[in-house]
C-alpha cells in the first residue's frame, strides 16, 4: 500500500496496520442472547400449556368426585381417564431436557424444579389413586350403601377394597412428598400459593379416602358379614346434657346379618333401673369428678366424656338386666335425627305426628313434654320417633347423597358415635373421627375439650345456648405460651318458667335448683402438657375443682342461671414448650351449634 508523501506519521501508521477483523465476542453475545430468548418463549410456553392442561384436569378432579357420589360411574371412569391424559400431558410438557436444566439456574431455579416435582407427584396420585378409584366407585359410592329391602350389598364393599388401599397409600405418600417440599428464595408467589392449594386439597383426599378405607376395611365384617351382630343404639337427649350429648334416655337392639338389618329389644332407660354398685371398676378420677353413678345409672353412663367408657358401660348394664350380650354401641341425638331426616323425608309416627327435618328437634326436646303428661309417654314417643326413623332408613328409604352429608356432619359435630370391642374395627372408628374419645393431640397443637352435664336434674337444657373463645399470648422467655378458654352461657328460657313450663321440664326444685333456672357442670379438659393458672367468672376470681382425668388436667365447675342471665368463665393453662399460642377445642353437642371465635390475650393482662 502506497503512502501519499507529506502525511502525518500518526496517520501513515494507522494506514499501514492491518484491517481489523469483526470483534467475534459481539457475535457470540448476539448468539447467546437469542438462545436466551429461544429458550425463554420455550419454557413460557411450555410452562402455559401445562397451566392450562392442570387447570382442565382439576375441573375434571370435580366432575368426578360429583359423578361418584351421584352414582353415575361409568361416566366417572370416562371423566378419570381424561383427567389422567391432561395430568400427563403437563407431566410432559415441564420434564423435557430444556425445564430440568432451567432448574439449575441459581435462584429462579426454584420454581422449575418445583413445578416438576408437583406435576410428578400429581401423575402419579392420577394413576395410583384416581383411575383405580374410578373403577371401583359403583361399590364405594353412597348409593351402593343403600339397604334394598332391608339388604345392604357387602360383596360390593369388599370387591373394592384393593383399590382404596392402593389410593389410600398413594395420596397419603403424595401429601409427605408434598409436605417435604421447600422451594426457598426465588419461589414465585403463583408457585407457593399453588403448593400450598395442592397441599390442602391432597390432606382433604386422605381424610376422605380413609373414611373409605374404614369403609371397606371393617363395615362388611361390622354388618354380619362374618357372622350376626347386635348393636345396642343409644338415643341421646340433649334437653338433659350428658358430656357426650345428652342422657341416654332411650335404647334398642339392631341385628344385622350379611347385611340384612332387623330391630330387637327396645328399651327405655328407666326400665333398666338403678345398680347398687358400678357395673364395671371406674378409676377413682372418674368417680371424683362425676361420682360412681356413672356406673350405677343407665342415665349416667355418659357423666364421663368418653364414649368408650359409656359403651362397656351401656352394654354390661344392658346385659345384667335383660341377659342380652351386644356387639358394640352406636349413639347419637335429635339434631343428628333431623340431619337424617334430610335425607328419608317426613317419618309418620303411630302417634299421629308427623317428624321431619324442620321440627324433629323442637318436637323431641320440647313440645313432647308439654304434650304428653307421664314420664312413660314422654320417653315412649321418643324411643318410638327414633325407631320409626330408623326402620325407614333400614329399608332403604332415603336418598344416598344427602344421608351421607347427613352422616358426615353428624360425625364432624359429634352427634354420631359408635364403640366395637373388637381392637381392629375400634382403631378403623377412632380414625374416623367417630369414637367420642378425648380430644387427641398433636406435638405442636393443642386441643381443648368442653364437656357440659346437666345438675338441674332436668329438661332445661332445650334453653341453654352456649359460645366459645380460645387463644393464647407468649409472654415467657422459656417459651411456653399462656392458653385461654372462655365459655359463655346463657339461660333462654322465658321469665316465667318456672311456672309456664311442665315440672318434669323444670325438675320442680327436687334437685335443689329453682323452677327456672338451669345449673350446667362445666369441665375444661386441658392438653396433657397444659399447666392450670386460674379461672374467674364475670371478672372474679373463680375457685374451681381442679384433678386430672386419664392424663388431662381437668377444671370443674357449676355454674346456676336464672332466665335471661348470662354467665362467662375464663380458663388459663400454661402451654407446652414452643407449643402454638392458639390451640383447637371441641365441645359437648347440643341443641344448637355454638360458635367458637378467638380470645383476644396480650402480654399486658397480667398473663403468667
Amino acid at each position: 500500500m502506497s503512502v501519499e508523501p507529506g502525511t502525518p506519521a500518526r496517520r501513515r501508521r494507522a494506514l499501514a496496520r492491518p484491517r481489523r477483523r469483526k470483534r467475534p465476542w459481539l457475535l457470540a453475545t448476539g448468539v447467546i442472547l437469542l438462545l436466551l430468548v429461544a429458550c425463554s418463549v420455550w419454557l413460557g410456553v411450555r410452562g402455559y400449556l401445562a397451566q392450562r392442561e392442570i387447570a382442565q384436569s382439576q375441573e375434571l378432579a370435580k366432575v368426578v368426585q360429583a359423578e361418584i357420589v351421584a352414582g353415575q360411574t361409568s361416566q366417572a371412569k370416562g371423566s378419570a381417564a381424561q383427567l389422567a391424559s391432561h395430568v400427563d400431558a403437563a407431566r410432559g410438557y415441564v420434564d423435557d431436557p430444556m425445564w430440568r436444566a432451567a432448574a439449575v439456574i441459581p435462584v429462579l431455579g426454584t420454581n422449575f424444579s418445583t413445578v416438576n416435582q408437583l406435576t410428578a407427584i400429581l401423575s402419579n396420585v392420577a394413576h395410583g389413586a384416581v383411575l383405580p378409584l374410578s373403577d371401583v366407585a359403583a361399590s364405594i359410592s353412597p348409593s351402593t350403601l343403600k339397604p334394598a329391602q332391608g339388604v345392604m350389598d357387602l360383596q360390593a364393599l369388599t370387591a373394592a377394597r384393593p383399590a382404596v388401599v392402593q389410593a389410600k397409600g398413594v395420596l397419603e405418600g403424595a401429601y409427605s412428598q408434598v409436605s417435604a417440599i421447600s422451594p426457598g428464595f426465588g419461589a414465585l408467589p403463583q408457585i407457593t400459593d399453588g403448593l400450598d392449594k395442592f397441599k390442602a386439597v391432597l390432606n382433604q383426599a386422605a381424610q376422605q379416602i380413609s373414611t373409605a378405607d374404614v369403609a371397606t376395611g371393617v363395615l362388611p365384617a361390622m354388618l354380619g358379614d362374618d357372622g350376626p351382630r347386635t348393636y345396642l343404639v343409644l338415643f341421646q337427649n340433649n334437653a338433659e346434657l350428658r358430656s357426650t350429648g345428652g342422657i341416654p334416655g332411650a335404647a334398642a337392639e339392631i341385628h344385622v346379618d350379611h347385611g340384612h338389618i332387623t330391630f330387637g329389644r327396645q328399651a327405655e332407660a328407666k326400665d333398666i333401673g338403678q345398680f347398687p354398685q358400678p357395673v364395671l371398676p371406674l378409676a377413682d378420677q372418674t368417680k371424683g369428678l362425676y361420682g360412681p353413678i356413672v356406673g350405677q345409672y343407665f342415665q349416667d353412663v355418659n357423666l364421663a366424656p368418653q364414649f368408650p367408657l359409656t359403651a362397656r358401660l351401656a352394654t354390661e348394664m344392658w346385659k345384667q338386666r335383660f341377659g342380652d350380650q351386644t356387639d358394640g354401641v352406636i349413639s347419637l341425638d335429635p339434631v343428628a335425627l333431623s340431619y337424617i331426616l334430610q335425607a328419608t323425608g317426613p317419618v309418620h309416627l303411630p302417634t299421629g305426628e308427623s317428624l321431619d327435618s324442620s321440627n324433629a328437634v323442637k318436637l323431641l326436646l320440647s313440645d313432647a313434654y308439654a304434650k304428653y303428661d307421664t314420664v312413660n309417654q314422654k320417653d315412649g314417643f321418643f324411643s318410638t320417633a327414633a325407631a320409626a326413623a330408623f326402620a325407614k332408613v333400614a329399608a332403604g328409604g332415603f336418598q344416598p347423597k344427602p344421608m351421607l352429608s347427613a352422616l358426615t356432619r353428624s360425625a364432624s359435630e359429634h352427634r354420631l358415635l359408635v364403640w366395637s370391642p373388637n381392637q381392629k374395627e375400634q382403631d378403623a372408628i377412632q380414625a374416623g373421627n367417630v369414637s367420642g374419645s378425648l380430644p387427641a393431640q398433636t406435638p405442636s397443637r393443642g386441643v381443648f375439650g368442653v364437656y357440659l352435664n346437666d345438675a338441674t336434674g332436668a329438661k332445661m337444657d332445650y334453653y341453654l345456648r352456649e359460645s366459645y373463645k380460645i387463644g393464647g399470648a407468649m409472654c415467657r422467655a422459656d417459651g411456653r405460651p399462656t392458653w385461654q378458654l372462655e365459655v359463655t352461657l346463657t339461660n333462654t328460657a322465658p321469665s316465667d318458667a318456672a311456672s309456664a313450663l311442665p315440672a318434669y321440664v323444670t325438675g320442680g326444685g327436687v334437685y335443689g335448683v329453682q323452677p327456672g333456672d338451669v345449673k350446667t357442670q362445666v369441665s375444661v379438659y386441658a392438653p396433657p402438657s397444659a399447666i392450670y393458672l386460674g379461672s374467674s367468672q364475670d371478672g372474679n376470681v373463680l375457685s374451681v375443682h381442679s384433678d386430672m382425668d386419664s392424663g388431662y388436667p381437668v377444671a370443674q365447675t357449676a355454674p346456676v342461671l336464672s332466665p335471661g342471665q348470662t354467665v362467662t368463665l375464663k380458663f388459663q393453662f400454661l402451654g407446652a414448650p414452643n407449643a402454638e399460642t392458639k390451640p383447637d377445642m371441641i365441645s359437648t353437642p347440643t341443641v344448637n351449634n355454638p360458635s367458637v371465635s378467638t380470645a383476644s390475650l396480650s402480654c399486658q393482662d397480667g398473663v403468667r
